[in-house]
């Protein structure tokens, strides 16, 4: 059976909520097509940002993904701006959020070494989303797919893992974890029970 979840702390976030939503019940359906042969979240980045934007539209909202944007940079006290990228922009008629992602891929028995890269991830993510030069508010989105190599994710590991999820700070969190998610291996002969989702306002 599935188990979704989701957490926004952040009174700026809050309008996100159908997004959130929306990307579990997109992920769900991705898997559902697949019987679970394909898993949309150990693909990379790309490929998890892409359900993040078809959710925003599912969800009445609109998305684009990599479009130019300028980028302030700080270099010997000096402000300077270059055109580069943005991973993703959601809006609705009354909110719009400029995303910066990655993806983060963790042993689901190594809670600490886990949490560790997690944190890294998130800084990274809100220091990229904190140099696009726009007024609106900056996210920093990171998706956490958790596995076990061999054999399947214990129930005991899983719920252990949410639970350290729950711990880190986070302006919104989401989960899925799809029904059958570990009927197959990946190529590298790894489970992946479900994906995280965690957003902090850069």
């Amino acid at each position: 059976m599935n188990d979704q979840y989701v957490r926004i702390s952040c009174p700026t976030l809050v309008p996100l909520k159908p997004v959130l939503q929306s990307w579990i019940a997109c992920t769900e359906r991705y898997v559902r097509v697949w019987d679970a042969d394909d898993l949309p979240y150990w693909y990379n980045e790309q490929a998890n940002v892409s359900i993040l934007a078809g959710a925003a539209w599912k969800a009445d909202w609109t998305a684009i993904e990599e479009y130019q944007i300028s980028k302030i940079a700080t270099e010997a006290s000096e402000k300077t701006t270059s055109i580069g990228r943005n991973d993703l922009y959601i809006a609705n008629d009354e909110w719009g959020y400029c995303i910066e992602a990655k993806v983060c891929y963790v042993a689901i028995d190594d809670l600490l070494n886990a949490q560790k890269r997690i944190l890294e991830k998130c800084a990274l993510a809100t220091d990229d989303a904190g140099r696009l030069d726009y007024h609106e508010p900056r996210l920093g989105a990171v998706f956490v797919a958790p596995h076990s190599l061999d054999v399947e994710a214990e129930a005991e590991q899983i719920q252990a893992f949410k639970e350290m999820l729950h711990a880190l700070p986070s302006d919104a969190l989401a989960w899925i974890t799809p029904e059958n998610a570990q009927k197959t291996r990946s190529h590298d002969n790894k489970h992946y029970p479900m994906v995280a989702l965690l957003l902090l306002r850069a």
